[in-house]
């Protein structure tokens, strides 16, 4: 081989791998360029991915918004609300009562929040029983308490018992003065026979005389209004009591204790006048139970128990 082919030979040989760079580098770029391409792409579809989600949600939101107006109009077509309560039966505002809590459970209330507080508290006024809550505690205050209403009972026993004063009062009455007037008539008509009755100091008829007064006063108190008996549950026990709270000021608080398990209660009461109740007033409150340092105590037995 002669030195021209060797020189020839050398050439080929040494721009063989520059071509092959050369080819190296024109791929590399080429796949540079097709990746990039692709990641446009795929940025693309997932923005057209992401608006159709957004598109979707927001007809979802649409068409749930206008089922909660369909299911709202619905609900308030479907209970005749009552304007003026103060026109209705207690019957009927029971019955809009009930019909308004299933609606506010379903989540479609049908009347608004301060409707519903003024139905509530009609039917207490009333003392109707759909109304009635048990004891319960509350978080914000730490109190435990019960609700009171108009104790009918006890004040029928009330008008009965100063109507008994009223009927001995008038018996003393009666007799010791009825003796004293047939002393009169006799000494005023001269019989002096040993049946006529003598006269003397109408003590008992003085009495009489107070319990009379005593009974019409208690009793014009009770039919007027004056004086209202509230019940409830006591807060600790359970158990029903009672107490008789004056109404002149609007409202009262009365301090007492549970005749069963002993515990302080407060009867708090607001108290409203209404010409068709038998008392000319009606009333609602609650019965709060006195916090002791006992009920804030840690039960050590439950402690070892657990």
């Amino acid at each position: 081989m002669t030195l021209g082919a060797r020189a020839t030979t050398t050439t080929a040989t040494t721009t063989r791998p520059r071509r092959r760079a050369g080819v190296a580098t024109r791929t590399t770029r080429t796949r540079t360029r097709t990746t990039r391409k692709g990641a446009k792409r795929r940025l693309e579809r997932d923005a057209d991915a992401d608006a159709r989600c957004v598109a979707r949600e927001a007809n979802g939101r649409d068409a749930d918004g206008e089922a909660n107006a369909d299911a709202e109009a619905e609900a308030s077509s479907s209970i005749a609300v009552i304007e003026n309560l103060d026109a209705a039966t207690q019957e009927e505002l029971e019955t809009l009562y009930v019909a308004c809590k299933e609606k506010y459970f379903t989540g479609a209330p049908a009347v608004s929040d301060e409707y519903f507080d003024a139905l509530e508290a009609k039917l207490s006024y009333a003392g109707s029983g759909v109304v009635k809550k048990y004891p319960r505690c509350s978080v914000r205050g730490k109190a435990v308490y019960s609700d009171c209403v108009v104790d009918e009972a006890q004040m029928r026993a009330l008008q009965t018992s100063y109507l008994a004063i009223l009927a001995l009062g008038t018996l003393f009455a009666l007799v010791d003065f009825g003796d004293d007037l047939r002393a009169v008539f006799s000494v005023v008509l001269g019989d002096h026979g040993p049946n006529v009755p003598q006269f003397r100091v109408p003590i008992v008829g003085l009495v009489g005389l107070g319990l009379i007064s005593r009974g019409l006063e208690k009793l014009n108190a009770a039919s007027t209004g004056e004086t209202l008996a509230m019940t409830g549950e006591c807060p600790a026990c359970h158990e029903d009591v009672y107490a008789f709270l004056p109404v002149r000021r609007g409202q009262a608080r009365e301090r007492t204790e549970c005749h069963v398990c002993g515990r302080k209660i407060v009867f708090e009461t607001q108290f409203e006048r209404r010409e068709t109740s038998p008392w000319r007033v009606t009333g609602k409150g609650r019965i709060y139970l006195v916090s002791e340092i006992a009920d804030f105590s840690v039960d050590k037995s439950a402690d070892d128990d657990a």
